[in-house]
């Protein structure tokens, strides 16, 4: 039987691809498993807590407080903790989120809880956080020491650049003798059985999703090496701009002042605020109504202890560089290309694990022929009889 599939180069060259991918494969297939499988379970983070939030029984025309009296009541209700994060919703009957750390106690991690909008009342921790908080972690720094800084992102990161070989490694080893014929690309050839059917499975779901593999190990290593993260945003021509300072207490209805200022004829469907651990240079990321995606948000720094705008980045005012370096994040779950492109890297992360397990299997089968052969070898060879 002719095979449909035949290497494109040499021989020798095949045998060395065909080592290493089998080595990066064995070497950080189970990371790269790991973070599959977590990537996928982060896909729609955002919609399954969304369902999980009840809404506010909020009446037509019943009033709610105006964002920094909830922050002030906010503050009030927490005194030994300070203020992370708030973010709030042009939906009256989704409830606010605001985000405390405990430096009293040490603790460097959020606590995200949600507010009645209509008191500034508590009404408790934002559902399943904690568990999508250990989910990222893991995606992120495999949960090692360190966190962000620590050794785990140096981990992933290699990870993510032994994907984008295995991806293009894979593509060359299956690379068909009639690359123009979509039969070789897209069916599996007749006659193959048990591991062997296995084997052209993986091949041809590994032909079938290297673009997007691609895609989630170039954007994931945005956040592993800072050499990486610089040379794309010189390459883009959108270099990050020096992040501003102001001295003193920010006052919250004083900066939400300036804000409204300087986003005056904007309407917005939701504003997150971020607050600095030092100073008072609140930064304000603001959705607009038609935003294509979660980060196409118009960014405003306000100086919180005067009310004075110190910098600001409106979404639709960004050459194409900078949405590219804006939408990083999106790009990477594929919210960027819709709802399509978030099912698509879901799918495609989901099935990592195979392809781990699946190359684990090949492997061990390989070598467990090649102790088969030796030993049949070995059988054949008579011992030479002495007189």
């Amino acid at each position: 039987m002719r095979p449909t599939i035949r290497p494109p180069g040499t021989i020798a060259l095949r045998k060395w691809l065909q080592r290493l991918h089998s080595w990066l494969g064995l070497s950080l297939g189970l990371v790269l498993a790991v973070m599959g499988a977590t990537g996928a379970m982060l896909s729609f983070q955002d919609d399954i807590q969304a369902r999980l939030i009840a809404p506010l029984p909020v009446r037509a025309g019943e009033a709610v407080l105006a964002p920094a009296v909830l922050l002030q009541r906010a503050a009030l209700a927490q005194p030994g903790k300070a203020i992370a994060r708030f973010e709030v919703d042009s939906d009256p009957t989704v409830p606010a989120r605001i985000s405390y750390v405990d430096k009293a106690a040490g603790a460097k991690e959020r606590e995200t809880v949600l507010l009645d909008r209509r008191d500034g009342r508590i009404l408790g921790p934002l559902p399943a956080a904690a568990l999508f908080d250990t989910v990222e972690r893991v995606h992120r720094w495999l949960a090692m020491p360190g966190n962000g800084k620590g050794w785990g992102r140096i981990v992933t990161g290699s990870a993510a650049i032994a994907l984008i070989v295995l991806a293009l490694g894979g593509l060359y080893l299956r690379w068909p003798t009639k690359p123009r014929d979509w039969r070789a690309w897209l069916t599996i050839p007749p006659g193959r059985k048990g591991r062997w059917w296995w084997r052209e499975v993986h091949l041809l779901l590994g032909g079938l999703m290297m673009a997007v593999y691609l895609l989630s190990a170039l954007t994931g290593l945005w956040w592993s090496f800072d050499w990486y993260r610089g040379g794309v945003q010189r390459l883009l021509g959108a270099e990050q701009a020096e992040k501003v300072k102001a001295r003193g207490k920010p006052d919250f209805a004083l900066a939400w002042q300036g804000f409204d200022a300087a986003t005056a004829g904007h309407s917005y469907q939701r504003i997150m605020l971020i607050v600095p651990e030092k100073g008072a240079a609140l930064r304000y990321r603001a959705l607009p109504v038609a935003a294509r995606h979660n980060r196409a948000d118009d960014a405003v720094t306000i100086d919180g202890a005067t009310g004075k705008v110190l910098a600001t980045d409106f979404a639709a005012q960004r050459p194409s560089g900078a949405v590219i370096v804006a939408s990083m994040f999106e790009i990477h779950r594929g919210a960027f290309f819709g709802l399509p492109g978030r099912i698509a890297l879901f799918v495609t992360s989901l099935s990592l694990p195979f392809f781990a397990i699946s190359g684990v299997w090949f492997y061990l089968a390989r070598r467990r022929m090649k102790r088969k052969g030796r030993a049949r070898r070995v059988a054949s060879v008579q011992p030479i009889a002495t007189p």
